[in-house]
């Protein structure tokens, strides 16, 4: 008998549990912008002040490296290059980024969450987005050095509440390899059909913020290189959630 086991964050599990299904899961703000370890003796340090379109204070062995987010350094792989270019007092690089928890082009100049961000030694931090301007629910899969085994991607559910065509998306390895376009839902406004309107054309139409997704996949043989599924809406996005069943 196959055991379900719900809401596991650790994705180390994926590589040893087998024949099992486990279900990963992320709402509103709580999705993977990238990764930072901590290779430094002290506590590391990631201030995102204005959701990213201001400075970056990352203090690492004591060093404050200020990245100005206002400029050219708006998208996750110019993020994860400056990350990765701070360093100790002592001048010394120390620090892991993982950038393939987003796509390299994914905007950051308004977009990650304001927050202060910290790892203990030999730990990882994760930066993450501001769902209501990124406008998706990520799960992150890594795959390589970062993660490890071979898995399925048995099925997606997902409700990504907010505005406009829903879609959802599959990349490995940062390449597109799936994708589930829903056009948004509108409605009749009831009132107008009660005082005798009959024509959707001319009746007032609202927009349906919910929208439940079941993709049913089975695709096979992952783990190695990192996975990206990605709910997004087009125009708003807010207090939603995406899960996958891995098996």
């Amino acid at each position: 008998m196959k055991k379900v086991i719900g809401l596991i964050a650790a994705i180390g599990l994926i590589a040893g549990i087998a024949s099992a299904q486990v279900v990963m899961s992320k709402a509103q703000d709580k999705s993977v912008a990238l990764r930072v370890k901590n290779g430094d003796t002290t506590t590391l340090t990631l201030q995102v002040e204005s959701a990213g379109a201001g400075n970056i204070t990352v203090t690492v062995g004591g060093q404050a490296n200020v990245i100005d987010g206002s400029g050219s350094i708006d998208t996750i792989a110019e993020v994860a290059a400056a990350v990765a270019a701070c360093t100790n007092t002592s001048l010394k690089k120390t620090l892991i980024v993982d950038a393939n928890s987003a796509l390299a082009a994914d905007s950051t100049d308004a977009e990650l969450l304001t927050a202060t961000y910290t790892a203990a030694p030999g730990k990882w931090l994760e930066l993450l987005w501001d769902t209501s301007a990124h406008l998706s629910y990520d799960i992150y899969l890594p795959g390589g050095e970062y993660g490890s085994g071979s898995y399925t991607l048995k099925s997606i559910q997902a409700c990504p509440v907010g505005t406009g065509n829903a879609t959802v998306a599959i990349y490995q390895a940062g390449v597109l390899i799936a994708q589930k376009v829903i056009t948004s839902p509108v409605y009749v406004n009831a009132a107008t059909l009660l005082t005798g309107g009959t024509n959707v054309n001319t009746n007032t139409l609202g927009v349906d913020a919910t929208v439940n997704i079941d993709w049913p996949l089975g695709i096979r043989s992952l783990g190695g290189q990192a996975v990206i599924i990605r709910a997004s809406r087009a125009s708003s996005a807010d207090a939603g959630v995406i899960s996958a069943i891995i098996e």
